[in-house]
């Protein structure tokens, strides 16, 4: 079996797959839902990257699904979304997480699902609303950049969370900030990742750090778990 066949990466919104393409040879699946993971399996592959997955609109991969395949010696990374959730669940049975987002979740900074939750368009899996988790990067740059004290940081994390992640959007943000003290702090956060949207877009740079993690690992060499 060829590397692109034996390794499967579950991408969607947070990196574009043929960006992904040119930095891993694997075979792209949309996000994952129950019941892919044995499925992909089944069908002989032995490294699996789990970066996005679907929440609401179907089950999610369970826990179960990770630890069967990893007591079968298959290899399952976690990163940016939804794998960073689940490595950070299964990081004690053999799931390896990647990035600051695996970090913070697993570091128990960040517990709730909907720091990673966002919009995105079934056509192409484009990311339609900013995840919570870009936020908090975006304002932790501009903590240490200066642009941003950090008692005005503070102050905009409950804001941006008050805003429903299907309707989080740049506009919106300044929408939900208008009228109070944090106005300004806010507007100076949106042109700050108006203007670095690479930067401060951790979703992506933890998706492209999983791909350079699967790169520098053999694909036939298993982890072996515990049951």
């Amino acid at each position: 079996m060829n590397a692109a066949a034996a390794r499967v990466v579950f991408l969607g919104p947070s990196l574009d797959a043929n960006e992904a393409a040119t930095r891993l040879e694997a075979r792209y699946l949309p996000p994952i839902r129950r019941g892919d993971l044995p499925q992909v399996i089944a069908e002989g592959t032995r490294s699996i990257g789990i970066i996005d997955g679907e929440f609401g609109q179907s089950l999610a991969v369970s826990v179960m699904e990770i630890c069967a395949g990893l007591r079968q010696g298959i290899r399952i990374w976690g990163a940016a979304s939804m794998g960073a959730l689940r490595a950070a669940e299964c990081q004690s049975v053999g799931m390896v997480g990647v990035g600051w987002i695996f970090q913070q979740y697993a570091g128990g900074h960040l517990r709730n699902d909907d720091e990673v939750a966002l919009l995105f368009s079934s056509h192409d899996l484009r990311a339609i609303t900013i995840p919570l988790v870009n936020i908090r990067w975006a304002l932790q740059l501009a903590i240490e950049e200066g642009v941003l004290s950090k008692s005005s940081a503070a102050a905009l994390i409950p804001l941006a969370r008050s805003v429903r992640f299907k309707a989080r959007r740049h506009e919106v943000l300044l929408e939900a900030a208008s009228g109070s003290a944090w106005y300004s702090g806010m507007r100076t956060l949106v042109e700050f990742m108006r203007q670095n949207p690479l930067r401060t877009d951790r979703k992506r740079l933890d998706a492209l750090l999983l791909l350079d993690a699967v790169h520098e690992s053999a694909p036939t060499d298993p982890i072996h778990a515990s049951p």
